[in-house]
């Protein structure tokens, strides 16, 4: 199982007016979890939720956490180099998100920019200066 395929099966059993954007969120999700070096983005962290009516809709997210490994897959395929942990692997399957080219890369550059705000929210939270750089140094080759 990946993204790609998770993609696919909202866009088979998802509510029909919610596809794209519950196609789309999934692969922010996809994108995020590469850009702050979450590794442990396996199938049991991707639930799907059925309503009533029999359609289904992403569960809220949960278990989103820095790895800080740097290890350079993720545990869910991504795209066309399989679970490499890149920016151009996730946007090498786009189509299979219901979104075009440039769609993607706006949302990815959007990601970016709040995932670089971390450090300082992170402070702001309370975390110790020598846990944000731990964290800081297993995302480094994605932010800087």
């Amino acid at each position: 199982m990946g993204y790609p395929e998770l993609s696919q099966l909202l866009r088979r059993y998802a509510q029909p007016n919610l596809i794209k954007s519950q196609q789309a969120q999934l692969f922010k999700r996809m994108v995020f979890n590469i850009l702050i070096d979450n590794t442990d983005d396996h199938e049991k962290n991707h639930a799907l939720i059925r309503s009533d009516q029999g359609h289904y809709h992403l569960s809220p997210a949960f278990d989103v956490l820095p790895a800080g490994q740097a290890l350079g897959y993720q545990q869910m395929r991504v795209g066309a180099d399989g679970h490499e942990s890149s920016i151009s692997n996730a946007l090498s399957e786009v189509a299979a998100f219901g979104l075009k080219l440039s769609e993607a890369k706006d949302m990815v550059h959007n990601i970016q920019k709040v995932v670089a705000t971390w450090p300082a929210h992170f402070a702001k939270c309370g975390v110790k200066a020598r846990e944000i750089e731990m964290v800081r140094v297993g995302m480094k080759r994605f932010i800087e």
